[in-house]
């Protein structure tokens, strides 16, 4: 006996038959759609042949369309290749070759393997050794071996990217440096900000205002300063304060020819942290750092006090 399916597309609303062979053909059918397994009935082997010859068919037809979808998504970007090889329950290399027969490179990007590792090790939680490098390199379409690992992984150690974990049984294991403190030092008198007056007034009033990541200056480049650092404002003069605080969100870059100073970097005023500054400020003669200039690196004790004032 044959068995007619019945389709109704939610997409469209539109609906359409399909006649299969058999009834049993039809149940297996069901049951792997519905991801169940379903023994084969007591048939006649004649039956039995036909319905193979049928569903070697369906298999060339869905396995084509499984490889069309695989090298789509891979063209869109949007999914990592690991996760896709997941979703076709592919291993690396048989995923790999399926992507060269059809015109993919075999690496998904034009970055370098410190840059594709350092966008990976910045984006995600936990520590990280050889092993996970490996993996992440291979997701990617590189095969490296524990060797090369190692070298990618002191290569962020020393852009200070990674800092390695002590007391480790001698394995190098890493982790993502933590976001340093800036002391960043405004003269009201002659700085500018945002093409008005750096007074802690001013900037407290734009903190409020919360007008989203604006250009900082700087006289040096900073390599050690980078998105997610904070930076802590002291207005030097007859102020003498440290009465606002910022999220570093860039490293420094080249400013812009004619300039203020050579170097620029991406910040945004914290309103809360802000407000809770400019009303009990942390002032020269608390501080550790008697002698505030330019941006340089926060020392502890202020960090602390600075932290207990802006209420974090």
């Amino acid at each position: 006996m044959a068995t007619r399916v019945d389709f109704n597309f939610g997409d469209d609303g539109s609906q359409e038959s399909v006649v299969i062979s058999s009834d049993q053909l039809a149940r297996v059918v069901r049951a792997a759609l519905q991801d169940k397994v379903l023994l084969p009935e007591q048939a006649a082997p004649h039956d039995l042949w036909r319905d193979i010859a049928v569903v070697t068919r369906l298999l060339e037809g869905l396995e084509d369309w499984r490889e069309r979808a695989i090298v789509a998504v891979d063209e869109s970007g949007t999914v990592d290749r690991s996760a896709l090889g997941i979703a076709a329950s592919m291993g690396a290399a048989k995923l790999y070759d399926l992507l060269e027969r059809h015109g993919r490179p075999r690496n998904q990007t034009r970055l370098t393997q410190v840059e594709v590792l350092e966008s990976r090790v910045t984006g995600e939680d936990g520590e990280w050794d050889s092993a996970r490098v490996v993996a992440t390199m291979n997701s990617y379409g590189w095969e490296i071996d524990d060797k090369r690992a190692r070298a990618l992984l002191r290569a962020l150690s020393e852009q200070e990217v990674l800092e390695k974990i002590p007391n480790r049984g001698g394995r190098a294991v890493y982790q993502v440096v933590s976001p340093r403190d800036w002391l960043y030092c405004l003269d009201p008198e002659r700085d500018t900000i945002e093409n008005g007056p750096s007074t802690p007034a001013r900037v407290a009033r734009l903190a409020r205002e919360d007008s989203g990541p604006t250009e900082w200056w700087l006289g040096k480049p900073l390599k050690r300063m980078r998105d997610g650092d904070r930076l802590w404002i002291y207005f030097g003069g007859v102020e003498g304060k440290i009465a606002a605080m910022a999220h570093v969100k860039s490293s420094p870059r080249p400013a812009p020819i004619g300039s203020q100073k050579p170097y620029e970097f991406d910040a945004e005023l914290d309103r809360k942290a802000t407000t809770a500054l400019s009303k009990s400020p942390v002032r020269l003669e608390e501080m550790d750092q008697r002698h505030p200039q330019a941006c340089g690196e926060m020392r502890a004790a202020d960090v602390k006090l600075a932290e207990a004032r802006a209420n974090l």
